[in-house]
């Protein structure tokens, strides 16, 4: 005897259990999509996003490239140009992007202080005589736990009048 002829009680035979086998995997497909498409949905409707302000910041001061550290009423930060340190006494620390905080993020560099990463025309324009011992402007990205400043920019201060 054939399990799935069309007599003895079994009206459709194969077709029919065919079609409602199909017909239970897309039920259960769709049933399947529809709530992770409904969780997904919920997922990005309840996230918060995280957005940290650029760390870009523009520090104004003087490079003294002297072995002992003078007393001085501005903030030193100790830094290393290349192999070799120097201290730069702090006069204005400003973040590019207002809503940066510059000091405060300054305020917890290591004593072992910053190592300033840039192009080399940019670090042979901070080792220049030019620029010791004057007030110049230094800006480039702050990153506080490795102790680094990547370096853009370099100039001299406008003096004041």
């Amino acid at each position: 005897m054939v399990a799935w002829s069309r007599g003895d009680g079994n009206p459709t035979g194969l077709f029919f259990v065919c079609w409602k086998g199909m017909l239970y995997c897309r039920t259960t497909l769709l049933a399947c999509w529809l709530l992770v498409a409904f969780s997904l949905q919920a997922q990005a409707q309840d996230a918060t996003l995280d957005v940290q302000p650029v760390p870009l910041i523009r520090l104004t001061g003087v490079l003294d490239v002297t072995a002992e550290p003078r007393t001085s009423s501005a903030p030193v930060l100790k830094v290393w140009i290349g192999d070799k340190p120097a201290l730069f006494r702090v006069a204005r620390v400003e973040p590019v992007i207002p809503a940066y905080p510059a000091e405060e993020r300054l305020r917890t560099v290591s004593s072992w202080g910053l190592r300033l990463l840039a192009e080399k025309a940019i670090l042979a324009t901070l080792q220049s005589e030019a620029m010791h011992d004057r007030p110049i402007v230094i800006e480039g990205w702050l990153r506080v736990k490795p102790g680094l400043l990547q370096v853009r920019s370099v100039r001299l201060a406008e003096e004041p009048r």
